[in-house]
């Protein structure tokens, strides 16, 4: 059973041509149709609708009060149906690109600005794929990656955003609470929050290397929380959960607005670094160049402000 019992269509669509410029003839040029189709349609629309639509004079016609209904009606549908096509043709014909970047880092860092990139770039649709496992840009996973490494990809052209740097976080009451976190063989007697699963973005740095690199070479008395994400891992910080490690580029500023603090010194500089990069062939295209240089001045301006 049909949910609409209406006319043709094609009927409404030439009787809102002929009550619109109030003429067969005109309608029937607009529509690359004789007037005699034309003349057909209408008489078979009001046939239909057993009421007379227009009032047919001598080399003129006026609608009747039932066909001005009709043309308000069929006017506004047809209005909505327009604009409705209007977006999706326009949404179709927007660039879209697909970033892959870190859990965290979209979270943290990258989800933060997207409003600037949308202020210089109102026609890019753009896709954030936010994972901890590797992105394969060969395989077309995305257009372009937040990548982890010394910078070397075969196909693919990167660009440096920051090195790497790592130093232990708590909230501002956990310090309060341990006055005897002094230095880092302290940390040995906390509760330390690890990051499990953490994927290849975050290379090999965890509390063992950290504590190695600062020369403490015991092992932890207390039994640590193990968490598969990094943003549950801060959440645990500020709760006051345990201390963990913090990566700079995400607690730099929680550091600054008094979030986190660092209760012992001790940054570990690692040799890799954070780049943006896309496949070659895929650089020339405006969208992606787009989303690629204004990654690099969002940094610069990081910079500019610290």
């Amino acid at each position: 059973m049909r949910k609409y019992h209406l006319p043709a269509l094609s009927q409404l669509h030439t009787f809102e041509a002929v009550a619109r410029r109030m003429s067969f003839t005109a309608a029937a040029n607009e529509l690359c149709l004789t007037q005699s189709a034309v003349s057909r349609q209408i008489g078979s629309l009001e046939r239909d609708l057993g009421r007379m639509l227009f009032v047919r004079r001598h080399r003129a016609i006026d609608l009747t009060p039932d066909g001005l209904r009709l043309f308000d009606a069929v006017t506004r549908g047809l209005d909505e149906i327009a604009t409705c096509v209007g977006d999706l043709r326009v949404a179709a014909d927007m660039p879209q690109i697909t970033v892959a970047a870190s859990v965290a880092f979209a979270y943290y860092w990258l989800m933060p600005r997207l409003e600037r990139f949308g202020e210089r770039h109102p026609d890019v649709d753009l896709r954030v794929l936010a994972t901890d496992q590797k992105v394969d840009l060969a395989r077309q996973d995305a257009d372009i990656a937040v990548l982890y490494g010394d910078g070397g990809w075969d196909g693919v052209e990167a660009y440096r955003l920051f090195g790497e740097r790592v130093y232990p976080v708590c909230s501002p009451g956990y310090a309060r609470d341990h006055p005897e976190l002094r230095r880092a063989g302290d940390f040995l007697d906390q509760t330390l929050l690890h990051l499990d699963s953490g994927g290849t973005i975050w290379g090999s740095v965890d509390w063992r290397v950290w504590l190695m690199q600062q020369g403490v070479t015991g092992q932890p008395v207390r039994r640590g929380i193990r968490l598969n994400s990094y943003p549950m891992v801060l959440q645990g910080a500020q709760a006051g959960r345990g201390v963990a490690l913090g990566w700079a580029y995400i607690t730099d500023e929680m550091l600054a607005s008094g979030q986190l603090v660092s209760p012992v010194g001790g940054v570990l500089e690692t040799s890799s670094s954070y780049y943006i990069g896309a496949p070659i062939d895929r650089m020339s295209n405006p969208a992606v160049k787009g989303f690629v240089h204004w990654m690099l001045e969002e940094c610069e301006h990081d910079k500019v402000v610290a």
